[in-house]
């Protein structure tokens, strides 16, 4: 028998006259296969390959054979605009079975909100980890989840990594205890370089999984490189590509998009801006700017990697290289659907990132992909679960408390004495109070933390300090950020394609009035602090560059004006130079010699290196890195790099706290609830989780035995 014919017979109806189809696809039948066993299942599909059907269908088959009077299904987003795009195909395919669904996320309004406390009744239910932590942390609500067998978890890969990954992983627990059946759990990703990791972290241990990777089919690519140094040239090239056509456009950071915007328009006739401090109102104009007539062009950042239907696009373009090979498959994948061939335009300004844009590509081609690694020291959400797990009662022994803790899994091989220490700390700050043998939520903690029915917890989320940019009759234009905003008033700024003059900043609210304002010559563009680093390029990117240096060659074709600038690129390298390990040469300055440590490490791991050299170096050397190597200025001989080669020898032999205790300490706003741990855990948390320096370890362990170059 076909899983077609073993659906039941109303999605059996739903599928031939609402969808016209007479069979599933290859992705739909593994994963219906996958779910129906009882299997954890992840999902891995190329975009536009079926997914989300792929994750309904068993669930809509499992509720309908087996209805309930209860919530059955819990579909879970890392956006509200992903939801929101999801929403009208799933109440679509509710509406034809004659199921239910509810939407909670934070701009569902009251009014719309279900009332999961009441008589009415949803079989599946739409939202975010954060409004699923309102539901799940209020008595009146969380009885409505105890019959919940399925959960859907889209774009997961979005979470592994992040502090709400951490968070989601522990709501996952929590929804098992309050069952009374076992919940099958399913996500959906896009390629990862390590999917099974990925199966284990979000289905747990002893638990039956599986994973279900449906390669992309073969399909025609069409990649196209502009090397253009100067800015009016890359705004005309840009102009020129994507006139008459409807194109996303990539930027690395908000600034970037910013800078772009009002150049563009000048060229073009539909510009939008998308990325995360414009208002909502604004990206959701972006979004529906590609089912106009004509060609748009919507100028992004990261936010639309993610799976928001935009519908038939005619490229794509990526202006400087990507930061990582997932990134960039994320952002092909949004071009070439039904048929057509994926498009893709790259615009750079040297033959440097001429050369890392093709690398990231040959990367993809051998299905080389960035791993996903949760955090392992997450005592920052350890704190939050805890004062959920305390709100609301007379108290809990400390044996109650580390069990319960425990038994959610970022937490279950926390030793005692890491429990211990969390605990004396917040005693000893008025976070915790102890009666007898029991603790209970503290003064301090009631006061920072418990006002509005202890809203601060719902979230991991950190605070990024943004200032709302408001106009005088209320209209919100999006976020500045405050180093921006400082200053008398007055300044006039461009900031969403527009010209704005700065009328006056609220500390307390964190709001700046503004105006529009016609000013032109020297218009400000705003800069944002935070998640918005330019030249950011990952280890495997970087490793992907040096396998192109070591070959003399890239694989990928190019026309000859661009092929002959990568080798032009390639000849300047020293004859000793040996890309892919970590390699030591001395080069003559005008004044003395300077070391290169050439790594291939990633932006992120070459400033952690940077930095403990500068302090065995005591100051005495200027040292600037990028990403793919270090140099360091101002020594008087041309053996100098002997005496680096013995300081990353030492430095190979040292504990991962021995080293972190030798770099800058982060300010405990860092993380959220960051101010309610003892600084030697805050110590750790940056030394696994946020410097990673097991990792660098590795990379130099073979210093150990000196086999370096110099």
């Amino acid at each position: 028998m076909s899983v077609f014919t073993s659906l039941h017979p109303t999605l059996q109806e739903l599928l031939l006259t609402g969808l016209g189809w007479d069979d599933l696809r290859l992705v739909q039948e593994e994963t219906y296969l996958s779910v129906s066993s009882g299997a954890d299942t992840l999902v891995l599909a190329p975009t536009a390959g079926g997914k989300t059907e792929s994750a309904f269908f068993p669930v809509l088959d499992g509720i309908l054979k087996d209805p309930s009077e209860h919530l059955s299904a819990i579909y879970i987003s890392p956006l509200k605009a992903l939801i929101n795009d999801q929403l009208d195909r799933i109440l679509f395919l509710c509406a034809r079975t004659e199921l239910s669904a509810a939407v909670q996320h934070g701009d569902v309004s009251d009014r719309d909100r279900f009332d999961f406390a009441g008589s009415e009744h949803a079989d599946i239910l739409l939202t975010t980890p954060e409004s699923l932590e309102v539901l799940l942390s209020d008595a009146k609500t969380k009885n409505a989840f105890k019959e919940v067998r399925y959960l859907i978890i889209d774009e997961i890969h979005a979470f592994m990594e992040s502090d709400r990954g951490v968070h989601l992983r522990c709501l996952m627990d929590r929804l098992e205890f309050l069952g009374k059946k076992r919940m099958i759990r399913i996500g959906l990703s896009a390629t990862v370089g390590n999917p099974e990791a990925l199966l284990d972290w979000f289905s747990g241990p002893n638990r039956k999984k599986h994973l279900v990777s449906i390669p992309s089919p073969p399909s025609k690519k069409q990649f196209t490189f502009v090397v253009e140094p100067e800015f009016t040239g890359q705004v005309r090239a840009i102009a020129g590509y994507v006139s008459g056509k409807k194109a996303l456009m990539f930027t690395e950071s908000r600034s970037l998009a910013e800078k772009l915007v009002l150049p563009l328009r000048e060229e073009l006739p539909s510009v939008f801006l998308h990325h995360s401090s414009v208002s909502p109102q604004d990206r959701e104009a972006a979004e529906l700017s590609f089912g106009q007539v004509g060609g748009t062009c919507v100028i992004c950042t990261s936010t639309m990697e993610l799976g928001v239907d935009i519908g038939e696009l005619d490229l794509v373009v990526q202006y400087g290289p990507p930061r990582s090979v997932s990134s960039f498959l994320q952002r092909l994948g949004r071009t070439g659907r039904r048929g057509s061939p994926a498009k893709m335009i790259f615009i750079v300004s040297n033959a440097c990132d001429l050369l890392i844009a093709v690398s990231v590509i040959e990367a993809a081609m051998q299905h080389s992909v960035e791993s996903l690694k949760a955090p392992s020291r997450p005592y920052h959400v350890l704190v939050q679960q805890l004062f959920l797990l305390l709100k609301g009662r007379t108290g809990m022994s400390i044996r109650s408390i580390i069990d319960s803790l425990r038994a959610l899994t970022p937490f279950k091989d926390f030793s005692v004495a890491q429990f211990s220490a969390v605990l004396e700390y917040l005693v000893a700050e008025n976070y915790l109070t102890c009666s007898g043998d029991l603790y209970i939520a503290g003064t301090k903690a009631e006061m920072e933390l418990g006002r509005s029915n202890w809203l601060a917890l719902i979230s991991v989320i950190r605070d990024a300090g943004g200032f709302l940019a408001v106009l005088p009759e209320g209209t919100v234009v999006g976020t500045l950020d405050p180093r921006f905003v400082a200053g008398d008033p007055g300044k006039t700024f461009s900031f969403t394609g527009k010209t704005w003059r700065l009328l006056h900043r609220d500390d307390a609210h964190k709001r700046v009035l503004i105006e529009p304002a016609f000013a032109k010559g020297d218009v400000k563009r705003p800069f944002w602090s935070g998640g918005d680093g330019g030249s950011y390029a990952s280890t495997l990117v970087c490793q992907s560059v040096a396998a192109v240096l070591g070959r003399g060659i890239p694989s990928l074709p190019l026309p000859l004006e661009q092929k002959t600038m990568v080798e032009d690129l390639i000849r300047m390298l020293p004859d000793d130079f040996s890309p892919g390990t970590i390699h030591l040469r001395t080069e003559p300055e005008l004044n003395g010699y300077s070391v290169v440590v050439s790594t291939f490490l990633g932006t992120r791991t070459n400033q952690t290196l940077a930095h403990l050299l500068k302090t065995r170096l005591d100051g005495k050397h200027a040292v600037h890195y990028t990403q793919f190597a270090i140099r360091i200025f101002d020594w008087e001989t041309p053996d100098a790099g002997e005496s680096v080669a013995v300081i990353l020898e030492e430095l190979s032999g040292m504990s991962v706290l021995s080293l972190a205790e030798a770099l800058p300490r982060l300010p405990a706003s860092t993380w959220k609830f960051g101010e309610l741990l003892p600084e030697d855990l805050r110590l750790e948390m940056a030394a696994y989780d946020y410097y990673d320096l097991p990792a660098l370890l590795t990379a130099l362990s073979w210093f150990r035995t000196r086999k370096y170059y110099i």
